[in-house]
């Protein structure tokens, strides 16, 4: 039976699927773990910026200050190319999880389509079987 040997490739088709939908809802969970530190950044920055120039610093703690800030800002900056590089990674993913989850759902329709066919000869061997029975009872 054809429908019965498919069933093992369906299974395995089945299980890359459900792994693809797992890497792709980690990838989901990774774009908002970096979006949720870019946030916590910028409020950094800005709590940090509002709290220290009303100080009075010196000199050499104003350029402290401000080298601070500029690597503050650059982290900012490199956290948003990160949210970019993850969003593009997230969609892959969602790409691939989409293609395995197409293949799944047509071998279940193909094993599907086998099992209609099985049945249908199952059920002409049977009526042949019960033809062959009446005519022979007929002739006794």
């Amino acid at each position: 039976m054809r429908s019965k040997r498919m069933q093992p490739i369906a299974k395995h088709a089945d299980q890359l699927q459900q792994q693809a939908v797992q890497i792709f809802v980690a990838a989901q969970q990774a774009v908002v773990d970096a979006q949720l530190q870019l946030e916590q950044l910028i409020g950094y920055r800005s709590e940090y910026s509002n709290g220290r120039v009303s100080d009075g610093l010196r000199a050499a703690q104003l350029k402290d200050y401000q080298l601070f800030l500029n690597k503050l800002n650059k982290s900012i900056d490199q956290a948003r190319i990160n949210i970019l590089n993850k969003k593009q990674a997230c969609e892959q993913q969602k790409l691939n999880w989409l293609k395995t989850r197409s293949r799944s759902k047509a071998l279940d329709a193909v094993i599907i389509k086998y099992q209609i066919q099985e049945a249908q000869i199952e059920a002409r061997i049977e009526q042949k079987e019960q033809d062959e029975f009446s005519s022979r009872l007929k002739r006794l």
